[in-house]
């Protein structure tokens, strides 16, 4: 069975303190229960320092790649970008079949 994979790497601003990071994640993966067709998620922080400046990453997967649109035009995920898009320093996103 395949499925899309949907990964987004982060950066914040230096000044955005590690609460405001933690909460952004929270906000994130609470969006699995908010967006139908999500199989699963899962974010966190990174424990290496291999990522160059990119602390921060969420997966999100799929059944169809059709479904992706529906996740990224969903009000619930136009509400984060809205409230947390300036958080951000810089952004990587990366979809794919598997």
């Amino acid at each position: 069975m395949s499925r899309l994979v949907h990964i987004v790497i982060a950066k914040f601003k230096p000044e955005v303190d590690e609460a405001t990071r933690q909460a952004a994640c929270n906000q994130i993966l609470a969006l699995k229960d908010k967006i139908p067709g999500v199989l699963s998620a899962s974010a966190g922080k990174t424990f290496t320092d291999r990522s160059q400046g990119f602390e921060w990453g969420w997966v999100f997967e799929f059944k169809t790649k059709e479904e992706l649109p529906l996740y990224t035009n969903h009000p619930a995920h136009q509400e984060f970008l809205k409230n947390n898009k300036p958080l951000f320093a810089d952004l990587i996103a990366l979809d794919y079949m598997c």
